[in-house]
């Protein structure tokens, strides 16, 4: 954009264009979903290039001529025009400036302080990430001992009965034992 180039208002290009606000707002909506980008004021009002309004009366061309869907004409324009008056070139809006600059520091600032943030935020998973590994690693080394005390538990039990049924026999042999040499001392 040349620094003699005339900046539009949105009431202009509609005016231009012959088109409701509500009309051209969907435009360009559908344009900046597509990746376009427009100039905005210090009040995050869209202001419009010549390059823009070229590329607007295409996009209402398309719609009116070819009947194209909103989408397919933001991707054609796309592609024709580029992503807006940002590609490829130095801004400058012929309105006081200074507001844009300071919208743009501010924009800067909070890029920043959402990049930071963004940096705390993959350190905090990192960490939490981290700490979900070793208590995994706990549950799978809690889990080997519980395992491993049931076995020795099963073990212990199993080795009890062993032994329980030996003196049951034991006893009914020795029993059995008595009864006999009672049977041969009384006979009965």
């Amino acid at each position: 954009m040349d620094k003699t180039d005339k900046a539009y208002t949105p009431k202009e290009v509609n005016s231009l264009l012959d088109v409701s606000e509500s009309t051209a707002r969907k435009w360009c909506i559908s344009l900046e979903k597509k990746g376009y980008m427009f100039i905005r004021n210090d009040r995050n009002q869209r202001l419009f290039t010549e390059h823009d309004l070229i590329a607007l009366k295409k996009f209402q061309a398309l719609l009116k001529e070819t009947n194209m869907p909103m989408d397919n004409a933001a991707d054609v324009i796309i592609s024709r025009f580029g992503k807006g008056t940002f590609e490829d070139r130095t801004l400058s809006v012929p309105e006081d400036s200074s507001g844009e600059r300071r919208s743009l520091e501010r924009s800067e600032e909070t890029i920043k302080r959402l990049m930071e943030h963004i940096q705390i935020q993959e350190e905090y998973m990192k960490r939490q990430d981290e700490f979900n590994q070793n208590l995994l690693k706990r549950l799978d080394q809690q889990e080997k001992y519980m395992l491993s005390r049931l076995e020795e538990r099963d073990r212990s039990l199993t080795d009890s009965l062993r032994e329980m049924q030996q003196t049951q026999k034991l006893i009914a042999a020795a029993q059995e034992e008595k009864k006999g040499f009672l049977y041969r001392l009384f006979g009965k």
